[in-house]
């Protein structure tokens, strides 16, 4: 099944890949020279001032966000929107029309170049990424500072305190960044399907049992998929341009009319919130 574009994201594994790769090639780098086109993701004006001396002194991740520290102590928020990537790309290599930005480094026959088709992605330059800023940046930190939990570090017993008590059904909620930072489309359908939960429950009416059965399977899922270097549905490949091979395990999302792995139903797919969700109907009755 083909999906459309819009509804396709790199979520916290794809993100989680990127950083571990720049984690180990670009920090101590030092920034020889930087070329960015103005276009919408950027939203500042000399976006390459001030970048060019830099080393990177670190790669973190917040949900989405990418996070590179530089020497300076501002740092660089990247989120990848729905096809944005970040490509190790060899010097000499031509410009493509959708490079947006390009950072040289002095001591690299490589560039990092940050590429995206549709726009969607945003990029900042901050002097801060832990309080509100007296900048005019304040969208991408309140972004920031609106984030939940990271779904990785969330304990059991937390996670049924903070879904536990919302009426709201649960697909949403796991898409709800302010509540879960990190997981999307791919990974919430996956995860409900392991925890065998319909996606319209309402987060109250589910069980303590089946939620920490969730949070297991959620925790699971994203682990085994940053293994397998992400999950590729559509264009994310990884900074060397290979693709992720997580989409080999899907179990629901995705195969929409296939059967099910585990009981030979055919997987059915429902609009929920504008997004396309796949689930089995009968491992996730409701």
């Amino acid at each position: 099944m083909r999906l459309f574009l819009s509804e396709i994201m790199p979520e916290l594994p794809e993100v989680e890949t990127i950083v571990q790769g720049l984690r180990k090639s670009v920090i101590g780098k030092r920034i020889k020279s930087a070329y960015a086109d103005g276009c919408r993701i950027f939203n500042q004006k000399n976006f390459c001032k001030g970048l060019v001396g830099n080393k990177i002194k670190s790669v973190s991740r917040r949900g989405k966000f990418i996070i590179l520290e530089l020497s300076d102590n501002y740092h660089l928020l990247i989120h990848l929107g729905m096809t944005g990537g970040l490509f190790h790309q060899r010097k000499g290599v031509p410009k493509d029309k959708h490079d947006h930005l390009i950072l040289k480094f002095t001591d690299s026959k490589t560039e990092l170049r940050y590429n995206d088709q549709r726009k969607f992605g945003r990029i900042r330059k901050l002097k801060t990424v832990n309080r509100e800023p007296k900048t005019d940046n304040r969208q991408l930190i309140t972004d920031l500072s609106q984030l939940g939990c990271e779904p990785l570090e969330i304990s059991a017993n937390e996670f049924v305190k903070l879904v536990g008590k919302r009426k709201g059904r649960i697909k949403p909620l796991l898409l709800n960044q302010t509540i879960i930072a990190g997981i999307g489309n791919i990974y919430s359908d996956e995860a409900l399907f392991e925890a065998r939960i319909h996606p319209l429950t309402p987060a109250n009416r589910i069980s303590k049992q089946k939620l920490k059965k969730l949070h297991k399977a959620i925790q699971q899922i994203l682990k085994k998929a940053i293994l397998a270097g992400g999950s590729s549905v559509d264009n994310y490949t990884n900074l060397q341009g290979e693709r992720g091979f997580f989409q080999l395990e899907h179990k629901v999302y995705a195969r929409e009319g296939e059967k099910c792995k585990r009981c030979g139903t055919k997987i059915k797919r429902i609009r929920i919130t504008q997004r396309s969700t796949h689930f089995c109907p009968k491992c996730q009755n409701k």
